[in-house]
């Protein structure tokens, strides 16, 4: 990833930031190392992304049986909930979400960003070649 794609994926994390809930958002690669981070100081970034990995390539791994694709795992904590979600084959999107928010339309919200996150990835691929 070159510096202009990171630019375009910050503001991207900026943007979504501004959805009501949001808390943070956090861009990890499959082994769980942060990419981009966008959360509160009292938040370890790393500690987030390395459990949104774990807990998405295990899952994965247990339906695989099932011939599905995971949409979302979601996990509540007492303050807020932690939404981990594939962005592509490389890059897992993990949202901290409020407690009592409704979940519906900011996941909504989350999957339109997911979308312009893979097409700025699919051009980073195109821009290699």
């Amino acid at each position: 990833m070159d510096s202009i794609q990171i630019e375009q994926l910050s503001k991207e994390l900026i943007k979504l930031e501004t959805v009501l809930g949001i808390i943070g958002i956090v861009l990890v690669n499959r082994n769980g190392l942060t990419i981009i981070s966008r959360v509160p100081r009292t938040i370890n970034e790393k500690k987030i992304g390395a459990l949104a990995a774990t807990m998405f390539e295990a899952m994965e791994t247990a339906i695989e049986e099932l011939n599905e694709e995971i949409i979302n795992i979601t996990v509540e904590y007492d303050e807020y909930q932690l939404v981990v979600m594939g962005a592509t084959n490389q890059v897992i999107l993990v949202a901290l979400i409020e407690y009592n928010i409704d979940l519906g339309i900011t996941l909504i919200e989350v999957e339109e960003s997911i979308s312009i996150i893979q097409d700025l990835m699919r051009d980073d691929k195109n821009v290699d070649k």
